[in-house]
């Protein structure tokens, strides 16, 4: 029996005009999946009656059976999702003493006086129901209808994974048996996608039709996802797990959600090394994945960002001579910051990055998005150099991904 399937509707003129960028559908569209749904589509409606009215129609009449909602749960004039979802279902909204009650309450509790428009959070629908917000004002809006589940989510992430993992999920756990499908996921870098789609292309061929790959690729390096029903044997798919990773082995930085600064981290661990950190084009971009990573403090040592020539002369005591000579963005100078953070901090393994971010400052010998990598280990210093394509931003974003990237592909080398 083919799973139950799902659609989720985006809405907000702030996502359909660019002014802000989505993260609902991305949450609810992996949980969904992970509970063993389908989920057919993620629409992205503004913040207009007359299209939300026959968007939410087209999406009920499509047969889902569940179909969330995320956003327009406010109290300003453009909030129109829980008024038009009422009608859309033959249903009326009417304020609900009790929870008005418990919103003044939770206002009051946080020192914030009684708000005029309070009560159009306490609209619920009367063939439905609210489902308690744990962080905020604006509550989910909950029917059953027949077969099909429809849900009202405010637009706040953090309000719609509160509300999910507190209220939604349980529901749906309860009133669907599902079983929840076989799933891997491997995390390379090192290799393009082109390039890892080659390697794995005999094995690829030969999958059973109902084990799924998928590719993931980001600046960082190619996701592989491995996916096939819960009913299937778990032999079968492991079977094709092991033998997957055997042949992507030598790109192979993580199995899982793990990001690529903390399976460097545990690396580190692993050998017993310390990290520290130069940074020039990159601005401390390095340093900030790094961080993200509870408990990095026990290898991370410290980072310098080494902007001016200065710096790079007082705190890394890279030589002005060489500054001179062959300029901040060179190999020597990549080479000289990432021993010379090491000297800084008594770091066992340095990063550098020294590069041309631009607009401005490239030159026909070092065109803008040149970035010399230096990373120094206790085996020695290895230096690198890039021209990375894109605008400034996107400049900064690659070459973090590639300082990353190389400093796991050195670790990994050295045994």
């Amino acid at each position: 029996m083919p799973p139950p399937e799902a659609s989720i509707l985006l809405i907000g003129s702030e996502l359909t005009e660019g002014r802000l960028a989505d993260r609902n559908g991305r949450f609810l569209a992996e949980e969904l999946s992970e509970m063993g749904f389908r989920v057919r589509e993620i629409r992205i409606f503004p913040d207009d009656d007359l299209s939300l009215r026959a968007g939410m129609r087209e999406m009920l009449q499509s047969g889902v059976r569940v179909l969330l909602s995320a956003g327009g749960l406010g109290h300003t004039t453009d909030d129109l999702t829980a008024q038009v979802w009422a009608e859309v279902l033959g249903d009326k909204l009417e304020v609900s003493s009790s929870l008005l009650a418990e919103l003044e309450g939770q206002l009051q509790a946080r020192g914030i006086p009684s708000l005029p428009y309070l009560d159009r959070y306490a609209l619920v629908p009367t063939r439905g129901e609210a489902l308690p917000n744990p962080i905020g004002l604006a509550p989910a809006l909950y029917w059953e209808v027949g077969l099909q589940v429809i849900c009202a989510l405010p637009g706040p992430p953090a309000e719609v994974q509160a509300i999910w993992h507190t209220s939604l999920k349980p529901r749906l756990q309860k009133r669907f048996s599902l079983t929840s499908p076989l799933h891997h996921t491997f995390r390379t870098t090192g290799i393009t996608e082109s390039r890892l789609s080659v390697l794995i292309q005999e094995w690829e061929a030969q999958l059973p039709p109902f084990v799924r790959l998928s590719y993931g690729p980001s600046l960082e390096g190619v996701a592989l996802h491995l996916r096939a029903p819960g009913d299937v044997p778990i032999e079968t798919f492991l079977k094709e797990v092991e033998t997957l990773r055997q042949l992507i082995a030598p790109y192979l930085y993580a199995e899982g959600n793990i990001s690529l600064a903390e399976a460097i981290l545990n690396e580190l661990r692993r050998k017993g090394l310390t990290l520290a950190i130069a940074e020039s084009c990159t601005g401390g971009h390095i340093a900030a994945q790094i961080v993200n990573i509870a408990g990095a403090s026990d290898v991370f040592l410290g980072s310098v960002v080494s902007y001016a020539n200065s710096a790079k002369e007082a705190l890394l005591g890279v030589s002005p001579t060489v500054l001179q000579a062959e300029g901040a963005v060179s190999e020597v100078v990549a080479r000289q910051m990432a021993e010379g953070v090491c000297r800084t901090f008594g770091a066992s393994v340095g990063i550098a990055t020294t590069g041309i971010a631009g607009p401005t400052g490239g030159s026909p010998e070092k065109p803008v998005g040149t970035v010399w990598f230096g990373i120094a280990t206790p085996k020695g210093t290895i230096a690198k150099r890039y021209i990375l394509p894109g605008d400034r931003q996107t400049v900064i974003q690659r070459a973090t991904a590639l300082a990353l990237s190389l400093t796991w592909q050195v670790l990994r080398a050295e045994k």
